[in-house]
Formats: C-alpha cells, structure tokens, sequence
C-alpha cells in the first residue's frame, strides 16, 4: 500500500523560558520541516496501540510497524510502505506496548510486546533462519501470562549479553536461552518503566526508572541493579534511589501513579538526567488539573546519583497526559544537543477546551545544549486530523540524516486513528 502524502507542516512557537531559568538565551535555531504521511489510514478501535521502528531485514532501511486488531503488520519502507502480517498475537485491545531487541541473539531484531492482557511476548523475527521476515509468520513466544505489563522495555540486566525485559510488573531475566525466564519483583509501583544505566559506568548492567511507592507517597525512583556492586541482579536487592520525593506537590502527588519516563544526557555533562511528565490518569477525576503534576519536566543528575540531590527543572509546566512510552529524547535539528519529543494521548483534559496545550505532538528544542532554555515546536494539536500521539517510536527513515516521529492514537473516544509517520525533511 502506497502511503498517503497529506502536506507540509512547520508550526513555529516562540521559546518557553522555564521558571528560574535565564531568559538572556536568545540562540536562533532553524527549526526543522516534518512531511506528515499517513502510513495507514483505516480507524479501527483498538489498534496500532504497540509500534516499533527499526531494522529487520537485510534491506538497509528501517521499517515500521504496529498492530492492526489481532494482527502486527510490518510496513516496508522501500516498497512504499506496504503492510505485511508478520504474527497474529490476538487480543488487539490487551496489547500496548512494543519495543526491539535481539532476544535470541542471533544478529537480527525481534519483537517485545506486553500490556493490559497480563501477557508477555516476544516474537522472533525469521530472518535469523535466512527466511523474508516480511512473507514469513515469525514465531511466538510466551514469557509470563499472569502478570501485568502495562508498558515493556528491553535492557541486559545481568550483563550476560542477552536482553532481559522489564515490564510494569518486575523483570525477567532470560536464561540460558530465550524460552526460560526469571521473574523478579524489584519494588516498583505504578505505570511508566525506563532502563538505563544510570551510574553510566559502562559495567554492563542497566537500572530500572519508575514510580516507587513509599507510604502513602508516589516517588519517582530509579531502582540499582545489585550487579553495579558485585551482587545478582536475580537475588540480590534492588535498591530504590530517590529522584523526587513528591512529584506533583502535596496537592497532586496522589495522582502521580501513571508517569511517562526517559533518560539521557540533556545538560551535556556526562552524567544521565531524566525527563517525565504524568500519563495523566491517577486515580482523581482530573478535572482540577491535578494530573497534569508537575508538567513536563527533567531532572539534572547530581554527582553521585545514588545519595546526591537531583535538581528538577521544568520545561513546560502545561504538559501532561503523557503515555509512559511517550517521551523520546533525540537530536532533532542536528545542532549535536538532545531535544525532547512528547505526545499528549487521547485523553488529555484539555482536547476540547480553549487551553494552548490541546491535545498534541511536538517537540522542545534544546537551545544551549544545558537544559536552560527551550523553543517548542507543535507539529500537530486538535482538532487536527490524528492529533496528539500514542507510543510514539523515533528514529531515521530511508536516507534520511535526522530523526522522524511515528505515532498514532488509541481510539479512547473513536477519533479517527491513523498511523502517522512525520518525517524529518
């Protein structure tokens, strides 16, 4: 199937100073033109939930894919976005997160998804038998159908090699080989997960970010990997170190049970800083504005980032409903600084109303490469056609020398759905 060219679309909006930030940065950046293309344009109620972004074939470009009711299609870039059914999971609505990764080791990208069907799978992608991953069913494989996993990541944990996944319940460590897997309850609480290694010692095993819940407090934490001090990430502890004792403030942080989570350097100091924003359904009815919390936000890495303080800064205080893999950090001008990609889900509050932050897609360029100082461009909010975002997935497309955004909605109020790839041009 060809893709739909819809238009060009380069909404520019004046830089947001954040509160306490300097407001003398005045750097002009050439903000980038996104082609908008519809990759697939049929609305079906619970799809293209799960997405990914990668390469899986011997063709040297990466594809996209997504789930389309029971089935996952595999979009090829080089035949104009044709769909191919790879593997029919079933249960379109309990699926809705996906990420890659080489689960069996064998040198090609698989497929992690899980979500609100208390199933974990992954799907091995047949190129790795010297078959076309595109006309042939790739090969499923159950990890746990018993737990939650709302959102799954795929990191090594133990440092073996092999990725392990996390999910919103725990983490498995795989085993021997990709059929035994060892659940571990690390802790966490809530929605939104992150693996990264926080330390950024390089040793080989990757932490856990995610809500942590002490008390009668939502916290926002980053739980070690006992392999960082010579222990078993299978049987040892898995420390909690606190980022924020209470996101959201003593009025919202009970709300502060579904958050939206990345990491990467964004102040350009060696160290990994976080970036969250609240998914936006807690348990309030979240008509005060309660869920939004803190806003979009990120949190400057201290020095020792097990007992040091984690400075937060706000990048835009009006941002929230978030989904927890919503969040993408990447250079989107080139200038060699991490910008920060966000989606606002169909649920956002304020889709309707006569509020600046509409539901919507956009991006917050980093102007000095410290956090400091942001220029937000939105590239789409509603009433605009697939307005917002959804699991968003970032990365190059074709030739293409910076990144793309691929995104869609979840049909919450049977919005038209369509996949939507905005591309870097």
């Amino acid at each position: 199937m060809k893709a739909l060219w819809i238009g060009m679309l380069s909404l520019i909006c004046g830089a947001k100073i954040a509160a306490g930030q300097s407001p003398s940065i005045k750097k002009k950046i050439k903000i980038p033109v996104f082609q908008r293309v519809v990759i697939d344009s049929l609305v079906k109620d619970g799809s293209h939930k799960p997405k990914v972004l990668s390469k899986f074939s011997k063709d040297p470009y990466n594809d996209i894919g997504s789930m389309d009711k029971d089935v996952f299609k595999l979009y090829r870039y080089s035949e104009g976005w044709k769909p191919y059914i790879i593997f029919t999971p079933g249960d379109a609505g309990g699926f809705e997160d996906a990420q890659v990764a080489d689960i069996n080791h064998d040198g090609w990208n698989d497929i992690v998804i899980g979500g609100w069907s208390n199933m974990v799978i992954w799907a091995e992608n047949p190129s790795g038998q010297g078959l076309d991953p595109y006309t042939t069913k790739w090969k499923l494989y159950v990890v746990d159908n018993g737990r939650f996993s709302h959102e799954v990541c795929a990191a090594d944990l133990n440092n073996d090699g092999k990725p392990d996944i996390i999910t919103t319940t725990g983490i498995y460590i795989q085993g021997t080989d990709p059929s035994k897997w060892t659940f571990v309850d690390i802790g966490r609480s809530g929605q939104g997960t992150f693996a990264a290694n926080v330390l950024n010692n390089k040793d080989g095993y990757s932490d856990v970010i995610a809500v942590y819940r002490d008390g009668k407090k939502n916290q926002v934490a980053w739980f070690e990997n006992p392999g960082h001090k010579g222990g078993d990430p299978l049987t040892g502890k898995w420390v909690p170190r606190i980022i924020d004792a209470n996101p959201g403030g003593d009025r919202c942080n009970f709300e502060m049970t579904t958050m939206a989570f990345t990491a990467g350097d964004v102040n350009g100091d060696g160290k990994i800083d976080l970036v969250c924003a609240s998914q936006g359904e807690g348990p309030g009815k979240g008509d005060d504005g309660r869920q939004i919390g803190d806003g979009l936000v990120w949190y400057e890495a201290p020095a020792d980032p097990r007992s040091g303080n984690w400075i937060k800064h706000t990048i835009d205080a009006s941002v929230s409903w978030v989904h927890a893999s919503s969040i993408k950090l990447a250079d989107f001008d080139g200038d060699g600084h991490l910008d920060v990609n966000y989606a606002q889900q169909d649920q956002s509050r304020f889709r309707k109303d006569g509020s600046a932050t509409k539901q919507q897609l956009g991006i917050f360029y980093n102007l000095d490469g410290k956090g400091g100082a942001w220029q937000q461009q939105i590239l789409t909010q509603y009433p605009d056609y697939g307005a917002g975002g959804f699991n968003s997935k970032v990365g190059l497309i074709g030739k293409d020398k910076l990144p793309s955004i691929f995104t869609s909605l979840h049909s919450a109020f049977h919005d038209p759905n369509p996949l939507m790839l905005w591309r870097h041009k």
